[in-house]
């Protein structure tokens, strides 16, 4: 073979192996999502058929996320938005007005509200909006995705969209969903277990965040280091919740890592009791890598801090 067609055999197999490669690359779902968590469940019931990456970092504030202008360009490039609804990121409306496409818009193809599947609490009603009652959601209490039974069914919901969009492999996502729907409850019977076991009375939270959390383990909340969402709390308030806390036997301060964590370490340590900072996303805590190893790295922590409470035999009043 003279080198002339050597040259041009070796051309078209390189131009057939980069159709090959494109055409596999655009198979691909692009995905974005707002928060980790999403991003690990999209990859989980998603597999080879998607990419996916989220806006936010695990230790950020999801309510006070300042917009990037690069966040808007990964928007245009999307084939899919998944967000947490209920105003849980309210930096939202203007970035997906900013990227300028129709189907970014609530109600659009490529915008998934994953919200719709989840039954929310702490909806409030008419009358406690007002200012009044401090910073409140007014859909309801947007941390939805601490309980892990709902994160099983984002996964469904995920499922039924990516369906729609690369139809040759809706059976694959639908059956990838129900697998890690499985392993979910699975996860939340064996932790339900371990917190059964730690013999908490109950514990105090910096925020609202852990109320899906607790509600699912069964752990009582007996108040908020904040005297209204969103209100700092002072020394007066400080004050009261220790009192409070040593007549219930209550030795665990929870909090999320930001936040303040200071004031909750000072009631901790009014009541010598301990004050933990729990993984509230994928990533939060270096434990935390992926959904699943944040529910077992956070009932992990909290049996280590029950385990440093010092005992009495006042028990639970």
């Amino acid at each position: 073979m003279s080198a002339h067609k050597l040259t041009t055999v070796l051309h078209a197999l390189l131009c057939c192996v980069a159709l090959v490669v494109a055409s596999v690359a655009q198979a691909e779902i692009s995905v974005i999502t707002t928060t980790p968590s999403l991003a690990d469940i999209v990859k989980q019931v998603g597999g080879e058929e998607v990419r996916v990456e989220s806006l936010m970092s695990g230790r950020a504030n999801g309510h006070n996320v300042i917009p990037r202008p690069s966040f808007v360009m990964k928007l245009r490039k999307a084939d899919l938005f998944v967000h947490s609804g209920v105003d849980a990121e309210p930096w939202l409306p203007n970035l997906v007005h900013s990227s300028r496409k129709v189907e970014l818009l609530p109600g659009g193809a490529k915008n998934l509200d994953v919200s719709t599947a989840i039954r929310v609490l702490e909806v409030p009603a008419a009358d406690e909006l007002t200012r009044a009652m401090g910073d409140i959601h007014v859909h309801g209490n947007p941390h939805y995705m601490l309980d892990p039974m709902n994160g099983a069914k984002v996964g469904r919901t995920l499922a039924a969209k990516l369906g729609q969009l690369d139809p040759d492999h809706a059976a694959t996502f639908e059956s990838r969903a129900i697998a890690l729907e499985e392993q979910l409850t699975a996860l939340t019977a064996r932790l339900a277990d371990d917190v059964n076991a730690l013999g908490l009375c109950s514990v105090v939270t910096t925020h609202r965040t852990w109320s899906y959390f607790l509600k699912r383990f069964q752990i009582k909340q007996l108040a908020e280091l904040e005297p209204k969402p969103g209100i700092a709390t002072g020394p007066r308030h400080i004050a009261s919740l220790a009192k409070k806390m040593k007549q219930k036997n209550t030795r665990l301060v929870l909090s999320a890592t930001y936040g303040d964590v200071r004031s909750a370490a000072r009631l901790a340590k009014a009541v010598e009791g301990r004050h933990v900072i729990l993984a509230q996303e994928v990533n939060a805590l270096p434990e935390a890598t992926s959904y699943i190893s944040l529910f077992e790295t956070n009932v992990k922590l909290l049996a280590l801090a029950a385990q440093e409470i010092p005992t009495g035999d006042e028990g639970c009043p």
